[in-house]
C-alpha cells in the first residue's frame, strides 16, 4: 500500500522584544520563530482517515533545556504575536490534546523540536513537526462472516482501554501504541432454532505508532479453524495471520500470540552454576493442548534453540525449559543446553512458530526481564503473578515478583506448578 504524507503546515511567529533598556543594563532578550506543520503518516487503506482538530487549537508549551515549562499557550491561536525569552536553551512541544486511551475517530498528535539557543539579539527560528501519536486499527469482516453468523463483534483492549467494533462499524480505533488483544464473538443460528457462538482471539504484540493496522475477520459456523489477518499499513511488515483451532487436537505448526506465556524466569541461581541452573517455565494459555515440536527459544535474536521432540502441553499446565539435567527435578522439563543463556541484567526471551527455516515464524510470546519495574533476582526466579496472566499485564514488570517458595536445589522458585501471588 501507498504511503501518503499529507502535510499541512502553519507558520506561528514568536517575536520577542530586543529593546535595550539603558537605564537598567538589561540583557537584550532574542527573537524566536516556530515552524508548525501537522503530516498524516498513515496509510489511508480505505481512504478515510479523519482529521484532526485544527492546528490553531494545538496546545503549544516552551521548556528549557531542564524540563521546565517556561510558557504555555492552551491554543496556538491565543499566542500572542510577541513572546519575550530570556537567552538560554528551550524546545517546543505542540500537540492535538485529545490523547484519551481508546476512542473511534479520535487521532492525537504531537510535534517535538530539537533544543535550540536564544542568544540576545539574534532571531531563531525552530521546526515542530506533529504527526499521528497512536495506533489505528480497523476492522473488517468477510463475506462468510456476513452471511453466516446473525451476530458478529470485535473487541480490541490494551491495558489502558478498549473498543467494540460492532457489526456495522466502520470507523476507525485510535489507542494508546500499547500491545493489543483481539477477541471476536461470532454467534449463528442452529437448524433447530437455537444459537450457537464462538469466540476467535489474536494480538498486536507490540503496536506502532503512525501505523494502521487491519484486523480481517474470516470465519464459517461448519469449520473447526477461522483466521484473523492483521494487514499493516506499510509495504515493508509482513502479513500477520492468526489460525484458531475450535477442537481438542494439538495445535501445532501455528500457535497463536499468547496461547504460550513464560510464567518464571530462573537467570541467575545460587545452588548451582549459571551452565547447570538456569531455567524458565511456560504456561498453556489456550483450552487445547499445544505440540511443542519446533517451536523457537530465542533469546535477543542473537540465541535460539528449536525445539526437536514432539511434546504435548495439556490445556492451562506448565512446563520447564532448563540449561541442564540437573537444573530442576520437574516432572514436565525439556533440555535446551547451552545454545541460550540467561543474562543476568536482563534480556528479551521469546517463544515463536518455526515459520519457513527457523527465523522467520512469528511470535507467540516474548517478555524482557530487563525494562522498567522487573524485580531482580539472585538465588530466586522471576515470577508471574496468576492474577496477571492477560497479555497485557504479562509483559509488565509490575506483573512479576521475586520467588519466596524454595524448590529442590535450595534456589527460591516454582517451577512446573502454579505461581504464589505477588504481594
Amino acid at each position: 500500500m501507498k504511503k501518503s504524507i499529507l502535510p499541512i503546515p502553519l507558520l506561528l511567529f514568536l517575536v520577542v522584544s530586543c529593546e535595550k533598556e539603558e537605564a537598567h543594563f538589561d540583557q537584550p532578550k532574542g527573537s524566536l520563530v516556530v515552524n508548525i506543520g501537522l503530516f498524516i503518516s498513515i496509510n489511508e487503506i480505505d481512504k478515510s482517515l479523519k482529521s484532526t482538530s485544527a492546528v490553531e487549537d494545538f496546545k503549544v508549551i516552551i521548556f528549557n533545556a531542564s524540563h521546565q515549562e517556561v510558557l504555555s499557550f492552551e491554543r496556538e491561536a491565543d499566542m500572542p504575536g510577541e513572546i519575550e525569552l530570556e537567552p538560554g536553551q528551550y524546545y517546543v512541544t505542540a500537540s492535538s490534546e485529545n490523547n484519551l486511551p481508546a476512542a473511534f475517530d479520535n487521532p492525537f498528535y504531537y510535534g517535538e523540536s530539537n533544543v535550540f539557543s536564544i542568544t540576545p539579539g539574534e532571531l531563531t527560528s525552530v521546526s515542530v513537526n506533529c504527526e499521528l501519536a497512536n495506533t489505528m486499527v480497523s476492522i473488517v469482516y468477510t463475506d462468510n462472516v456476513r452471511n453466516n453468523y446473525t451476530d458478529y463483534y470485535t473487541t480490541i483492549s490494551s491495558s489502558a482501554g478498549s473498543l467494540l467494533y460492532s457489526g456495522s462499524e466502520t470507523r476507525a480505533g485510535f489507542f494508546q501504541p500499547l500491545p493489543l488483544t483481539i477477541n471476536v464473538v461470532l454467534t449463528w443460528q442452529k437448524e433447530d432454532g437455537s444459537s450457537e457462538s464462538k469466540t476467535l482471539t489474536g494480538s498486536i504484540p507490540s503496536p506502532q505508532a503512525r501505523k494502521h493496522y487491519e484486523i480481517h475477520i474470516d470465519a464459517v459456523p461448519a469449520s473447526g479453524s477461522s483466521a484473523i489477518q492483521i494487514t499493516v499499513d506499510e509495504s515493508t511488515d509482513p502479513v500477520e495471520v492468526v489460525e484458531i483451532n475450535d477442537g481438542d487436537n494439538p495445535l501445532q505448526n501455528g500457535v497463536s500470540y499468547g496461547d504460550l506465556l513464560i510464567t518464571e524466569i530462573m537467570y541467575d541461581p545460587s545452588a548451582l552454576l549459571d551452565s547447570e541452573g538456569e531455567w524458565f517455565e511456560i504456561f498453556n494459555n489456550t483450552n487445547s493442548p499445544v505440540d511443542l515440536y519446533q517451536i523457537v527459544i530465542r533469546k535477543n535474536d542473537t540465541e535460539n534453540h528449536i525445539i526437536n521432540s514432539h511434546i504435548t502441553l495439556p490445556s492451562h499446565e506448565y512446563f520447564v525449559f532448563s540449561r541442564s539435567e540437573t537444573t530442576v527435578s520437574a516432572v514436565n522439563r525439556y533440555v535446551y543446553g547451552s545454545s541460550v543463556t540467561l543474562n543476568n541484567t536482563g534480556a528479551i526471551l521469546s517463544l515463536s512458530n518455526y515459520g519457513s527455516d527457523g527465523t522467520d515464524g512469528s511470535l507467540i510470546f516474548s517478555v524482557d526481564y530487563g525494562v522498567a519495574d522487573f524485580p531482580s533476582g539472585t538465588g530466586a526466579s522471576l515470577s508471574l503473578s496468576p492474577d496477571h496472566f492477560s497479555l497485557a499485564e504479562a509483559v509488565l514488570g509490575s506483573s512479576w515478583c521475586t520467588s519466596s517458595v524454595a524448590y529442590n536445589t535450595g534456589d527460591f522458585g516454582t517451577p512446573g506448578i502454579l505461581n504464589p501471588n505477588c504481594p
